[in-house]
C-alpha cells in the first residue's frame, strides 16, 4: 500500500522530456500581472516621449474630419474615401504604441516562460467539456486562490485609482477652459501619472505572482515514480529492444576492430587464449597503441585476420596478458611495457629485412615487469 501511495504522489521533478511535451501541448509559464505591468510601462513611456506630437496630429485630423465642402452633396461616396484616409492616418499616429506594445508583449512572454505555437491546444478535450471537472476547477483550491488574488488586485488598484482621481480632479475639471493644445498636454500628463502609479501597483503584485506562478507551474508538471518509470521505458525502449541494440553495437565495434587489424604492426598472443594487435608510427610522438584485443574465440579470429593481412604474430604470454588487462582499444600502452613492446617491434622490423642468405633474426626474450604480470583471470601473480 505504501508503494502504491508513493507512485500515486507527484513528488519527482519533471524531466526534460516532460517539459518538452508540455510545450508541445501549449503549456507555458505565464504571469498576467507581470505582462500587464510591462505593457503599461511601455504605454506610459511612449505617451511621455511621443504624446505631445501625437496629440497635435490628432487635433489636425479632427479639424480635417469636421470640415466639409459642397462636393459632399454632389458625391456622397467621397465620405467613404475621407473616412478611409482618416482611419489610415489615425493608425499611423498610434502605430508606435501598437508596435512597442506588441514587441514587449512577445518579449515578456519569451523571458518568463518561452513562446511557441501548438495545434494541440486548439483541439477539444473531454475534460474541458466535463461539467464536473469544470466545477472542480472553479471551487477547488486553485480557484479559491485565484479568487482571493483577483479581489486583492481589484481592491488595491481601485484604491490607487481613487487616490489619483482625488488628487487631480481639480485639474481635470479645468481642462475645458484651456486651449486644445494645453488641454491635451495637461491631460496626457495626468494620464501618464495615473498609468505609472497603477503600473507600480501591478509591479508589486507581480513580484508576488511571478514566483507563485513558477512554483505552481513546476508542481503541475511534477511526476509520480510510475510516470518516471514509464517515461524511461518509452524513451529507452523495452529490455529486449535495448538488448538487441547493444548486440548490434557490439557487432559494429567488432567489425571495426577486425578491420583495424590490417593497420597493425604485430599481434602479440598467449598463444591460444589472448591476442592483442599493436600499431606503432616510427618517428611519431605517441607510444604504440592497441588496435584490437580479445580472448578465446575473438583471439583466434584476430590471429586469422592477422594472417590474412600478413601481420606478424609474436608469442609472449605475459606481454599479451599485460597488454590485454591494462590497455583499452585505441589507447597508448602503459610506460612499464615500453621496453618489452619496443623489443617486439624491433624484431618485427628486422623480419621485414630478411638477410640475403635467408637467415632470420634471433627472437628476443621479452621481459615483462613483475608489476605487470597477470594470470589468465586478470589477477597479478604474487611471488614469494
Amino acid at each position: 500500500m505504501a508503494e502504491e501511495s508513493d507512485q500515486g504522489e507527484k513528488t519527482e521533478e519533471p524531466t526534460q522530456r516532460k517539459l518538452e511535451k508540455a510545450r508541445e501541448e501549449g503549456q507555458f509559464l505565464r504571469s498576467q500581472d507581470t505582462s500587464i505591468a510591462v505593457l503599461l510601462i511601455s504605454v506610459a513611456a511612449i505617451l511621455y516621449f511621443f504624446g505631445s506630437t501625437a496629440g497635435d496630429r490628432y487635433i489636425d485630423l479632427m479639424h480635417g474630419a469636421l470640415e466639409f465642402d459642397e462636393s459632399v452633396i454632389s458625391s456622397p461616396e467621397s465620405i467613404l474615401v475621407a473616412f478611409s484616409e482618416l482611419s489610415l492616418e489615425s493608425l499611423i499616429v498610434i502605430s508606435p504604441i501598437l508596435g512597442v506594445t506588441l514587441l514587449l508583449a512577445v518579449l515578456t512572454a519569451y523571458l518568463i516562460g518561452g513562446i511557441g505555437f501548438s495545434f494541440k491546444s486548439f483541439m477539444p478535450k473531454s475534460s474541458k467539456l466535463n461539467p464536473i471537472t469544470g466545477l472542480g476547477r472553479m471551487f477547488g483550491s486553485r480557484g479559491l486562490i485565484e479568487l482571493i488574488k483577483s479581489v486583492a488586485k481589484l481592491t488595491l488598484i481601485a484604491s490607487v485609482i481613487t487616490a489619483i482621481i482625488y488628487s487631480v480632479y481639480d485639474r481635470v475639471f479645468f481642462l475645458n477652459l484651456l486651449s486644445p493644445k494645453l488641454a491635451i498636454e495637461s491631460g496626457l500628463d495626468i494620464l501618464i501619472l495615473g498609468i505609472l502609479l497603477v503600473t507600480l501597483t501591478l509591479l508589486c503584485i507581480s513580484a508576488i505572482d511571478l514566483p507563485y506562478q513558477v512554483i505552481t507551474f513546476r508542481n503541475k508538471l511534477k511526476m509520480t515514480r510510475k510516470e518516471l518509470k514509464d517515461e524511461f521505458k518509452e524513451t529507452e525502449g523495452r529490455p529486449e529492444v535495448r538488448a538487441r541494440i547493444r548486440e548490434r553495437q557490439r557487432q559494429v565495434a567488432m567489425n571495426q576492430m577486425m578491420h583495424a587489424i590490417s593497420e597493425a604492426d604485430v599481434v602479440v598472443t598467449n598463444p591460444n587464449h589472448f591476442a592483442v594487435a599493436i600499431a606503432y608510427e616510427p618517428g611519431g610522438e605517441k607510444a604504440p597503441i592497441v588496435l584490437a584485443k580479445g580472448t578465446d574465440f575473438i583471439a583466434t579470429t584476430i590471429k586469422v585476420k592477422a594472417s590474412e593481412n600478413v601481420v606478424p604474430i609474436f608469442e609472449s604470454p605475459y606481454l599479451a596478458r599485460a597488454l590485454y588487462f591494462t590497455t583499452d582499444l585505441r589507447n597508448e600502452i602503459p610506460v612499464p611495457l615500453y621496453q618489452a613492446v619496443a623489443q617486439v617491434i624491433a624484431y618485427v622490423y628486422q623480419l621485414a629485412e630478411i638477410r640475403k642468405d635467408g637467415s632470420k633474426p634471433v627472437k628476443p626474450k621479452v621481459e615483462v615487469p613483475e608489476t605487470m604480470r597477470f594470470n589468465e583471470f586478470g589477477n597479478l601473480e604474487i611471488r614469494a
